[in-house]
């Protein structure tokens, strides 16, 4: 007997390969065919593929801090300041929101075992030109390589998942491919340290490029698209859809906009805290020393690895319930983020600020049902785009409101001195603008769906949600 929230297998059909059920929790009709439907087991190779594609996530993870550990080293080398440092992190985020959509297109047509093997080239590559470059545009284009073989990753991992694993499973392994992501990235990063201090920039960064491109051959031996029984069936698209037509078709798909929508509401919050604004405003407007202020900002990242199964477990069991508890988190953001903000006195307290790092990182996982939702409202052949449209939801909801968190920091404080607590409490208010446009637009979505569905009568396809 499937757990709740999976369909029953008698009260479905599914015809020309269009996606069938409710967009607002993502559950659609499912078959066997693929072994997507409710199977006793999973095959041995299933794992082998997942495991594989898990490792590239890991090693896309640690490419994505690798910098973060020489940043003094970075300076040195380089001869920049903090201003241009900054900019390592903030390229890779801005390729990898840019190449969501085209990354998303090129799995559904090539393949996640051929695009998570160019992820690891590309990645190789653009580690061994942040190894040889000697000036800050050579290494700053290595970044933005790595930014480009990260952006592979997920959706393809997120393709293998649909491909082999009973549709229950797929949010729990969604959520633990991201913990284990996390974890090997945190886990990582110190004996990086080290072997930067021990043998210096080139040897360490140029060998981290050998093993990677060594690990192509692991993931092409190791990963198979989906069971041969899935191949012969021939569930693709039209063999002349051109790629504009498969965007087109990926976003139609009312599951596609409702997981964009959600992402770009309850993700960016957890990421501008974390990878920019966070520790400036611990530091410089709530007074925390370094340590202590890089300490809260790890809160989140412990959060999503403490939660990300518990959340996927709830995606898979209880699909009606991620939309409820997205606006709950939503709204818990909110109410900390003004706790902290208009704060009487000049400094919040630890612990408030402490809270307010564990309600953040409650964006991370919550972020995943986007990438739930959108999966499991399309049929196999528009996995890859449809997650591919609502992954870029949050991050480009993060860029701008890194920017105009920025901007308006500009313009608060006078320019001959640094900003204060005001000036960061004004700036940060601006996340709310955001806040409140991902709400209104990610309702009246499901407002639309549900006048149309009410409108059109009785669905032929019967969907359990419970």
């Amino acid at each position: 007997m499937p757990p709740t929230g999976e369909p029953q297998r008698g009260q479905l059909e599914v015809g020309h390969g269009a996606p069938t059920g409710n967009p607002e929790t993502g559950s659609r009709a499912l078959d066997s065919s693929g072994g997507r439907g409710a199977v006793a087991g999973v095959p041995t190779r299933a794992w082998v593929a997942w495991a594989a594609g898990a490792l590239t996530y890991v090693v896309a993870i640690f490419h994505r801090g690798s910098l973060g550990v020489a940043g003094t080293m970075a300076v040195d080398r380089l001869g920049i300041d903090a201003t241009l440092l900054s900019l390592f992190s903030a390229v890779p985020l801005g390729v990898f929101a840019a190449t969501q959509i085209p990354v998303g297109l090129l799995v559904d047509r090539y393949g996640p075992r051929k695009l998570l093997t160019l992820s690891l080239m590309v990645m190789a590559g653009g580690q061994a030109m942040v190894a040889g470059g000697t000036s800050f545009a050579a290494v700053l284009a290595g970044r933005a390589l790595l930014g480009c073989g990260d952006a592979m990753v997920m959706l393809s991992v997120l393709r293998l998942i649909a491909a082999w694993f009973p549709a229950a499973r797929a949010p729990v392994l969604a959520q633990v491919t991201v913990v284990v992501g996390t974890a090997g990235g945190l886990a990582a990063a110190p004996p990086l340290s080290a072997a930067l201090r021990a043998f210096g920039w080139e040897p360490v960064f140029f060998s981290v490029a050998l093993a990677t491109s060594c690990l192509m051959v692991a993931v092409w031996l190791g990963v198979r698209d989906a069971p041969p029984d899935a191949l012969r069936s021939g569930r693709s698209g039209s063999p002349g859809e051109t790629l504009r037509t498969a965007l087109a078709e990926a976003w139609r798909q009312p599951a596609t906009r409702v997981g964009l929508w959600l992402m770009f509401t309850v993700h960016f919050p957890v990421q501008v805290f974390v990878l920019l604004w966070g520790f400036p405003f611990l530091t410089q407007a709530q007074g925390l020393s370094a340590t202590t202020a890089s300490y809260v900002t790890a809160v989140p990242l412990v959060v999503t690895m403490a939660l990300g199964p518990v959340f996927g477990v709830i995606s898979g069991r209880r699909p009606h319930w991620r939309i409820p508890l997205v606006l709950v988190i939503v709204g818990a953001t909110s109410v900390m983020w003004g706790l902290v903000l208009l704060w009487p006195g000049a400094h919040t307290p630890l612990p408030v600020l402490f809270l307010l790092a564990i309600v953040l990182g409650l964006g991370n996982p919550a972020a995943v049902f986007g990438l739930d939702i959108a999966r499991s409202g399309s049929p196999m052949h528009r996995v890859g785009a449809a997650t591919g449209i609502a992954n870029i939801g949050g991050y480009t909801a993060a860029l701008l409101a890194m920017m105009l968190i920025g901007v308006t920091l500009d313009r608060a404080h006078a320019t001959s001195a640094d900003p204060g607590v005001a000036d960061f409490r004004l700036a940060l208010a601006t996340q709310f603008l955001l806040q409140a446009l991902g709400v209104v637009l990610l309702l009246r979505l499901l407002r639309r769906r549900r006048a149309g569905s009410a409108g059109s009568g009785p669905s032929p396809v019967c969907v359990s949600d419970t």
